[in-house]
């Protein structure tokens, strides 16, 4: 009897060991990302039959678990994913806005002067001041719009190596993930016990991946670990790995997914819908291609019909009027491709050359066709068959800060959202100071009231033993 009690006060020291190791682990995890606190979980010894009754044999450690929800875990990945998606959508789009919205870069401005000027030459084509400022404003145009189209090139080429440099981090990613999953499976199957941390290393590692792609956890029965991209394209499948490269074919890369096997798979932009990686596919079409083929547009536009119009003139001398700008629409196919690139001011253009009159025998006092080509700024149909220059470049900027807007709109909701999911996860899974200090003293509590029964259970056996002898 007295061996049956020392054993029971020694499963309860064991017991109450287990628990202020387990409390001091979550402790000395307060600050480790992804450290989901743990729990004891115990069970009552098998008792024995005492002749009378069953009597009790003592504690024993069931297993440490981690505490966690899946439902808050998968809020907080999709939430955060979202979060770095707006984040890096905002960031670009924010930068687009501003080129073609403010004054210094942005086209509304360069183009009224410019139309201002024409008017200055229709109200007076024999001068040759106002004929000077309409070449000047004309130059200050193009050099305005190959300023923008280089911009937006440069934004594209940066786009096109921060996807390359994202790809290559989820590869890094998911190449740790595989590792850590047949680190996780050798542990458990070695013992049948949760590998509580080395699962909260691979999920951590799972959240980092989720910030640059969405992707799809999905642990089976077996306990073999599959991470998905896109629309089920799989990154990870228990420690095979697939790559992700970028196809520099084109001009904007996309992204192209290796899987082990061998095979090769574009991946959709439309369905990479979250992490940085889908903010930068996203913001490109959204915001970035349209923006450059609207420029390309409007800039064809502009240097083909200002160019007819002009070559319908006649200049100072009574001779036909050449092209104003380049010819864009004999060197470029409609519809135009780079168009922004050719841009420019005819080179043998002066200010006699300007052609403002309508008849070779009015010049110079004739200013009918420096009406006209001023009278093309307002002209409903010179884009698109139904906007002007102006209202289809400020159509641009429209589309442009709206994007922007919602994109800072997106951010903003994200934020909070993941703020509430990642508070929801923490309430479960996070180490709560105040609860792990009073699990201390209850451990301490029944370490020193095990220590007590066991102190009592040896000195009943010595008395036993005294007996005896």
């Amino acid at each position: 009897m007295a061996t049956g009690i020392l054993g029971i006060a020694l499963s309860g020291l064991n017991a109450a060991q287990a628990g202020i190791r387990t409390t001091q682990h979550n402790i000395s995890n307060i600050n480790t990302a992804g450290f989901r606190r743990q729990q004891v979980d115990y069970a009552a010894q098998s008792p024995e039959f005492g002749g009378t009754a069953y009597y009790g044999t003592g504690v024993g450690v069931s297993t440490v678990r981690s505490l966690y929800s899946q439902f808050q875990d998968s809020q907080v990945l999709l939430n955060q994913g979202q979060l770095s998606r707006n984040e890096t959508y905002a960031t670009q789009a924010s930068q687009i806005d501003k080129l073609v919205g403010d004054a210094n870069s942005g086209l509304t401005s360069a183009m009224d002067a410019f139309f201002s000027a024409t008017q200055t030459v229709a109200t007076d084509p024999t001068s040759d001041a106002a004929r000077q400022l309409m070449l000047s404003s004309g130059r200050n145009l193009a050099s305005r719009i190959n300023t923008l189209d280089t911009a937006f090139k440069n934004i594209r080429d940066d786009s096109n190596h921060e996807i390359e440099a994202t790809l290559q981090r989820i590869n890094t990613y998911a190449s740790q993930i595989a590792a850590m999953s047949g680190n996780i499976a050798r542990a458990e199957a070695s013992n049948g016990q949760p590998a509580n941390d080395l699962r909260d290393q691979r999920d951590q590692l799972v959240a980092e991946v989720n910030k640059l792609i969405n992707v799809t956890p999905v642990e089976q029965g077996d306990g073999a670990f599959n991470l998905f991209v896109g629309s089920g394209q799989p990154l990870v499948v228990g420690t095979s790995v697939s790559t992700l490269t970028a196809d520099k074919t084109q001009s904007f890369f996309v992204p192209v997914l290796n899987m082990a096997s061998g095979s090769t798979q574009t991946l959709d932009s439309s369905k990479i819908t979250g992490g940085s990686l889908g903010g930068l596919l996203a913001v490109r079409e959204d915001v970035l291609l349209p923006a450059i083929k609207g420029l390309d547009k409007l800039a064809f536009e502009l240097a083909t019909q200002f160019n007819a119009q002009h070559t319908a003139g006649f200049d100072i001398a009574g001779a036909t009027g050449i092209n104003f700008f380049t010819d864009l629409a004999t060197t470029l196919a409609a519809p135009p491709s780079n168009a922004a690139d050719a841009f420019a001011m005819n080179p043998k253009m002066t200010s006699d050359l300007i052609a403002a009159s309508a008849s070779p025998l009015d010049s110079p006092g004739d200013n009918r066709n420096a009406l006209l080509l001023a009278g093309l700024q307002t002209k409903p149909n010179t884009v698109n068959g139904s906007d002007t220059f102006s209202s289809f470049y400020a159509q641009l900027v429209a589309s442009t800060a709206s994007y922007a807007s919602e994109a800072d709109i997106g951010v903003a909701a994200y934020e909070t959202l993941t703020r509430q999911s990642t508070a929801a996860q923490q309430a479960i899974s996070g180490v709560n100071l105040d609860e792990e200090a009073a699990n201390l003293i209850r451990f301490q509590q029944a370490y020193q009231a095990s220590a007590k029964a066991m102190q009592v259970a040896s000195g009943l056996f010595d008395e036993l033993i005294a007996i005896l002898r």
